[in-house]
């Protein structure tokens, strides 16, 4: 049994990992498909989620943002990218993400995270 071996066998959530695309229409016409709608790159692995950061509160006059991240870990061998859309299922709810550039380590990857949405 392998180092990253033991730690998946610690990962309790699930994670689908969908990327961004461009895709040209019969048309001609050139469409971006983002979030959802991207293609569906990994489905159901297994990965952990960290504890949140606390979600400070920033407002200005017309938004107020919440700045919440995570990490999420994965084997070594699962692909996540800077700005892949992630849907992680963590303790019975669905958590929709983005990841940012991941830590690789022969072990383990370290994705940083933060919501999708964040602007009320």
């Amino acid at each position: 049994m392998t180092e990253s071996d033991i730690l998946a066998a610690t990962y309790e959530d699930r994670v689908t990992v969908y990327r961004a695309f461009k895709q040209t229409l019969p048309s001609g016409e050139s469409v971006f498909q983002s979030g959802r709608d991207g293609a569906m790159v990994y489905e159901d692995m297994a990965c952990a989620l960290s504890t949140h950061t606390g979600g400070r509160l920033e407002q200005s006059p017309s938004t107020a943002k919440t700045d919440t991240s995570y990490c999420l870990f994965t084997r070594p061998e699962v692909d996540i990218q800077a700005n892949d859309f992630l849907v992680v299922r963590h303790l019975g709810k669905s958590l929709e993400l983005v990841a940012g550039y991941p830590e690789r380590m022969s072990s383990h990857n370290n994705v940083p995270v933060r919501h999708a949405k964040d602007v009320l």
